[in-house]
């Protein structure tokens, strides 16, 4: 042991007596508090240092493959250090010392990134428990790379003698990282791949967010890790085994004895890590071979509206099991005669579910579960209201390669992390429809229809079990230890999100905003300028009907896009806070836009340039904008685009100019409150352009032209 001891302070000095190796972690330590520093608050901090990360530390994995090198030229293999040879030290001493004094140097860089990352996100007011399962990712991953990069370059240096082994290593650098991310896991969707490369956080589909954790990434983090442990114990093996066989020594079956140890470990520590792929792709390659899927493009809502049926309302039991299996129970009340003629039901549900029971009117009745097509008998029985109950459950993490090996997790339920799009089916939905499609000649698959026909239908969920909060698009009437309860309408489907989320309000304001504990500040600025804009419009809008009441601030690409669904707009896409109030508020005043025509003559419709009007006063009153100022385009030109787009087959004279000359004479006149009578004529009409129930828009919800000339005379005085 003393023999190894004084190896280990002898390579221990040769690092830390060095003047250039000891500045290096401190301009890493300014480069990253600069970096860090820089973080603005509408940035996500951990998003930000994730990006920051991939980059550095794959420049600091360059420094730790030349010094790994370095370790081992200096005296090992080096002709004029052959002497040392005979000496009374074992090559296992020497590789084993040598590495753990490279490791401790390397682990300077792991300190200063986790130390600083963990100061940073403290002083965001950020709770200890997240900062610090944020700090350990960091440090982990930085500690892995360097564990298994170091013995790769040490074994470099053992198997190649010439100094041709620097151009090796700076090859072995380049393959390691940008050569195995670009070509061999994104271009060939070699995925099973990413345990062997350096840099873990170069690996990720996009940077993880704070929203969900790591619970997304399952098992495969943690039985990544653990291969690679075992892998670099084998490397160091090899490297030993090499050295005894150009030098024999004593100790050769010891050395092919642990060689063989550590070979065997590093295959038993490979195969959970494999079959975390196998399960997945298994999944994956049952969708391809499905022939009931349609091919994109042939799976659109319309010509599916044949097997739809009015669902009256849904009772759901969502309960969540150990293991995390989901225990669901659904109850659908569907009215007399929807179903006449047929002899069964076609639901549509996820075929991750398997399907324990179906009851009709609480007698059990036969049915098939195949892919994501439910079908149900029907009793012989009159046109009578019908009383469905079905019982399923199951595990569920969907997950798609995707192009060029950018894979997505479409749902998932994982520890703390609850992911369900309405468009997913997690609950039976009316009809068949394409929650999956092929794309073209089958070579892979994709999300079908998000425009999934649902139509208006009350909905009450019930969810146990969870041992965090569960947030959705429907009013929550009841949450205590352990349950929640949310009743509502139903009209876009519905999705249920579960994590670390920060849930922000402000004592009288309807409006809440739910985000991740890294968007908390810009969750805030947006929550206060939305709060603002409430007050303003509520002072005026005589009748205010909020159409919403909840902002879901989930910034992550490869789960969700930005939609409203029913009383939540579900945001993922970055954004500046002013900008996202705006559009909430939009939301929240006007309601959606989401059936408008687009071929529709603005003189027989004019809601869209009346909700740019209620915009322009806004603009003009609260803003301080004058009307030349907006007339000239200067104010948000996205929620007054209708006064000013210049579509000549759909306003041919030009109304929506008018309208806006109209409004802004009368301002310059001091005629506001008549302005915002007018206006508030119009907003009891109804400006939401979107079908409620589901049919085609009926003509008394248009607002022609020749009402706004009527009412604007009338409210005027001329």
């Amino acid at each position: 042991m003393s023999k190894w001891w004084r190896q280990f302070v002898f390579e221990l000095a040769m690092l830390f007596r060095n003047p250039w190796l000891l500045a290096l972690p401190v301009f890493f330590a300014l480069f990253n508090g600069l970096a860090l520093g820089r973080v603005s608050p509408e940035q996500n901090l951990f998003q930000e240092a994730y990006n920051m990360h991939a980059l550095i530390q794959t420049m600091t994995l360059g420094l730790v493959v030349f010094l790994g090198i370095l370790s081992v030229r200096r005296d090992i293999r080096r002709p004029s250090y052959e002497w040392s040879s005979a000496l009374p030290v074992s090559y296992g001493t020497k590789v084993s010392a040598k590495y753990l004094a490279g490791v401790l140097y390397c682990s300077l860089f792991t300190l200063v990134a986790a130390g600083l990352y963990a100061w940073f996100s403290g002083s965001q007011g950020v709770l200890p428990e997240i900062t610090r399962e944020y700090t350990v990712f960091f440090a982990m991953t930085y500690e892995v790379s360097y564990l298994v990069t170091f013995a790769l370059a040490m074994l470099l240096a053992i198997a190649i003698p010439n100094r041709v082994v620097y151009l090796i290593g700076f090859c072995a650098w380049m393959f390691g990282t940008f050569f195995m991310d670009i070509f061999l896991i994104d271009k060939a969707g070699l995925n099973l791949l990413r345990t062997f490369h350096l840099n873990r956080l170069l690996t990720m589909e996009g940077a993880p967010h704070d929203a969900w954790g790591f619970d997304v990434l399952g098992n495969e983090l943690f039985y990544s890790r653990m291969f690679v442990f075992s892998f670099t114990l084998l490397l160091l093996a090899v490297g030993v085994t090499v050295l005894d066989r150009i030098r024999p020594t004593k100790h050769k079956l010891a050395v092919w004895t642990a060689g063989g140890l550590a070979l065997l470990l590093a295959v038993g520590a490979f195969v959970p890590y494999g079959l975390i792929w196998k399960e997945r792709y298994d999944g994956y390659r049952a969708k391809l071979a499905d022939p009931g899927l349609e091919m994109m493009g042939e799976d659109s809502p319309e010509g599916k509206k044949t097997d739809m049926f009015v669902i009256e309302d849904y009772d759901i039991t969502l309960k969540k099991r150990k293991g995390d299996f989901l225990d669901l129970r659904a109850v659908l009340n569907i009215p007399a005669g929807e179903l006449s003629g047929r002899n069964e039901i076609h639901l549509t549900l996820n075929r991750s579910f398997q399907v324990k029971e179906a009851k009709i009117n609480g007698e059990p009745a036969s049915f098939t579960h195949n892919g994501e097509r439910l079908a149900i008998q029907l009793p012989k029985a009159g046109d009578v209201a019908l009383k469905v109950e079905v019982a399923y459950g199951g595990t569920l993490f969907d997950y798609a390669p995707g192009f060029q090996g950018q894979g997505s997790v479409y749902a998932f339920s994982k520890g703390m992390s609850l992911f369900l799009p309405g468009y997913i089916a997690w609950y039976p939905l009316p009809g068949y429809q394409s929650i999956y499609v092929k794309t073209q000649h089958d070579s892979g698959i994709e999300l079908g229809s998000r425009l999934l026909v649902q139509g208006n239908t009350s909905l009450k969920l019930k969810a146990e079990g969870f041992a965090y909060p569960l947030y959705t698009s429907i009013p929550e009437t009841k949450r205590q230890e352990g349950t929640q309860i949310f009743e509502g309408q139903i009209r876009d489907g519905l999705s249920l999100f579960g994590g670390t989320f920060t849930e922000l309000t402000e004592p009288g304001f309807p409006g809440k905003v739910v985000t991740s504990p890294y968007d908390q500040r810009f969750g805030n600025l947006v929550l206060q300028r939305w709060q603002d804009m409430y007050g303003y419009f509520a002072g005026w809008v005589d009748h205010f009907n909020p159409r919403l009441t909840q902002l879901l601030y989930l910034p992550n690409y490869s789960y969700i896009t930005y939609s409203v669904e029913n009383q939540a707009y579900i945001m993922s896409n970055n954004s500046y806070p002013e900008y996202l109030a705006k559009i909430v508020m939009n939301e929240m005043l006007l309601g959606s836009r989401r059936d408008e025509d687009p071929n529709l003559q603005v003189e027989e419709d004019i809601r869209l340039q009346l909700r740019a009007l209620m915009w322009y006063v806004y603009f003009y009153e609260e803003e301080g904008y004058s009307t030349q100022d907006l007339t000239l385009g200067q104010a948000d030109s996205n929620l007054l685009y209708e006064l000013y787009s210049n579509e000549k087959e759909r306003d041919p004279n030009r109304l929506n100019l008018r309208m806006m000359n109209q409004v802004g004479k009368a301002l310059d006149e001091g005629k506001l409150e008549q302005v915002k009578r007018v206006l508030n004529i119009f907003y009891d009409r109804g400006l939401e352009i979107r079908n409620s129930d589901g049919k085609d828009s009926s003509e008394d919800r248009k607002i022609p032209y020749s009402e706004w000339e009527q009412v604007w005379k009338r409210v005027m005085g001329q």
